[in-house]
């Protein structure tokens, strides 16, 4: 359990001892695929830091239509706000396949570990993470900068996901999805099978998503 936690980047400044406290205070759970992490209106008790696979966040809105707000892969915080804030999750979290979860005592942790400006500092960077991602979302993007910019940030996505599941992360129409695909492989910036996803290309694929002139909408 130890060495797992060591992996997580938010704890990669602590000490053996610092870990065994971690350890006491934590567990690793594993979701099957619709298992909900916590409901709309729940009680923060924990902090959730998923270690791998794919939750959507969403609430219902007055007609009882699902409004999904986002979508977290690995190596994320889910639904810290409120558990900093100590106020009722905003959203319900749902596990979109099978999913890791690091499922962190958040009264524990909170005595423990807040005080240590490394952490502290760790949960910081997540949240701005966050907002760049919210920021990202709300601007006009093409569907090529939307798509170099997922393949950047974690490909393994790519190999776990149905194409038409990456497509909806993305709000993108599944053909867009398919021909953008098909043109970064083309071009040999990324290299893909059934069973494989690799980027090829590293400078130009994020030179795609920071700048994209030549590809349409």
């Amino acid at each position: 359990m130890q060495n797992r936690l060591k992996e997580v980047c938010l704890f990669g400044s602590l000490d053996d001892k610092q870990l065994n406290r971690l350890n006491q205070i934590s567990s690793v759970k594993n979701f099957k695929p619709g298992n909900i992490l916590f409901y709309e209106g729940d009680q923060p008790k924990n902090l959730y830091f998923l270690l791998d696979g794919l939750i959507k966040l969403y609430r219902y809105d007055k007609n009882d239509n699902i409004n999904i707000l986002s979508y977290y892969y690995s190596q994320a915080l889910i639904g810290e706000a409120a558990t900093l804030q100590r106020t009722p999750h905003q959203l319900s979290a749902e596990c979109e396949t099978y999913c890791s979860v690091l499922v962190v005592s958040f009264d524990e942790f909170e005595k423990d570990f807040l005080k240590d400006p490394d952490i502290a500092l760790g949960i910081i960077m997540q949240l701005v993470t966050k907002v760049k991602q919210l920021m990202n979302t709300n601007m006009q993007q093409t569907s090529m900068q939307k798509l170099a910019s997922l393949i950047f940030e974690n490909h393994e996505l790519f190999t776990k996901l149905k194409k038409y599941k990456i497509a909806e992360i993305l709000n993108m129409a599944p053909e867009t999805f398919s021909r953008n695909l098909k043109k970064l492989k083309s071009d040999g910036v990324i290299s893909y099978d059934k069973s494989h996803f690799e980027i090829i290309d590293k400078s130009a694929l994020s030179e795609l998503f920071a700048c994209c002139p030549s590809y349409h909408k």
